[in-house]
């Protein structure tokens, strides 16, 4: 009973979600160009497959939002680590770039339903004076997944990029639908309020564009930083999947960090952060003299991007806190289409002006992810309804 007590606490067990959300994304960047090879693809077009799990998670997670009623939160997270469990399985064993594509879109699925409900399940599972704790390890998943599954990812990598599918995610999603269900089961949700009107409250909808570009820019950055590194130096891929899981390490004192600041967290923050990154991608596209340069600029971009993460998931809990899922969920329609997003506008400036043209396109998306939220004029001078109690269902 102790070890079950242990073993069903909402951090872990949402540390787990949202590392098999990230766990099911990492592998493409490493093995970009094996993948652009075996199917005699550009590595641009190998790189739409973030865009095609991207705009699938992206559709999941607005239905969820604008859905009447919703099945639990364990269901709908012990459903999205399955569905993450198939799509590893299928991209294992797709025969064709086609059905490599369909099995992203499976992932995508299973992610939108992780990251939207995971994050969502930090409000709602903890004690108020818990919150920040537990949503600040929710999120330590996602670079938990990069330091410790990437360098895996390489290894893996040098002996079959099918592998990888089966050796990461599809292993890590079976264990956390496993932990999942080890959590009570709680109550069907019921939408509170207009969802669909929601989006017109200037700070949903402010909040909405401004994770679409900001997860835009960062999820380009990590497709093709891969693909970057190899390019520009001569690495193995194990090297590089190495070298890209010591940068994710940043990530986590930026998260942790930032549990200060998200109680009493501002939109100054939200204008600032993104337009620290939009100049480091500046430098990473013009500049790279030594991949140890190159890794230490993506690692100061890690950085900052947790404390992004950490404030911006406060601050859009607070702007819809009567129902926490359903703006997560919009959160999560931003993060995923921000993967469509950001592929597509990566892969075409990669295309047309190479790495120098790739950190113009993506400078300029972190800094309007920024500006967006110059007009708020919002003061936060009590706790965030995110770090609040919940309202009685």
């Amino acid at each position: 009973m102790r070890c079950r007590t242990l073993l069903n606490r909402p951090s872990l067990v949402l540390f787990a979600c949202l590392y098999t959300s990230q766990a099911a994304l990492l592998v493409l960047s490493p093995t970009l160009p094996d993948i652009a090879r075996e199917f005699d693809v550009a590595a641009a077009t190998a790189g739409q497959l973030r865009a095609v799990s991207g705009a699938a998670g992206g559709v999941t997670a607005v239905l969820l939002a604008l859905a009447p009623r919703r099945p639990g939160l364990r269901d709908l997270l012990s459903f999205g680590a399955l569905l993450v469990a198939l799509g590893s399985a299928l991209s294992a064993a797709a025969p064709t770039f086609a059905l490599l594509a369909a099995a992203q879109g499976v992932l995508g699925v299973g992610i939108g339903l992780l990251v939207g409900v995971g994050i969502a399940a930090a409000g709602e599972w903890s004690a108020p004076s818990q919150r920040a704790h537990v949503l600040a390890w929710a999120i330590a998943g996602m670079p938990a997944a990069w330091i410790t599954g990437m360098p895996l990812v390489g290894v893996v990598a040098d002996v079959s990029w099918r592998a990888t599918w089966l050796t990461v995610p599809a292993v890590v999603a079976v264990v956390t639908g496993l932990l999942v269900r080890l959590r009570p089961a709680d109550p069907a949700g019921r939408r509170a309020g207009d969802a669909i009107g929601a989006w017109r409250r200037p700070a949903v909808a402010r909040f909405a564009a401004g994770e679409l570009l900001a997860n835009a820019a960062w999820a380009s950055v990590l497709t093709y930083a891969g693909v970057l590194l190899l390019s520009s130096y001569d690495l193995s891929p194990a090297t590089v999947a190495l070298g890209l899981g010591a940068m994710a390490v940043a990530m986590l004192p930026g998260t942790f960090g930032a549990r200060r600041h998200a109680a009493r967290a501002t939109p100054a923050l939200l204008v600032a952060l993104p337009a620290t990154q939009g100049g480091a991608v500046l430098v990473l596209g013009a500049v790279r003299p030594a991949p140890a340069l190159t890794l230490g600029v993506l690692a100061a971009m890690a950085f900052v991007n947790g404390w992004r993460s950490m404030v911006a998931s406060a601050l859009g809990m607070d702007a819809a806190p009567e129902d926490k899922v359903a703006v997560m969920a919009l959160r999560a329609a931003a993060n995923q289409f921000g993967y469509l997003l950001g592929a597509a506008a990566g892969g075409l400036a990669l295309a047309v002006a190479g790495f120098p043209g790739l950190g113009v396109v993506l400078g300029g998306m972190f800094a309007a992810a920024g500006l967006i939220h110059l007009p708020r004029r919002v003061a936060y001078d009590t706790v965030p309804a995110a770090l609040a109690p919940s309202p009685t269902r």
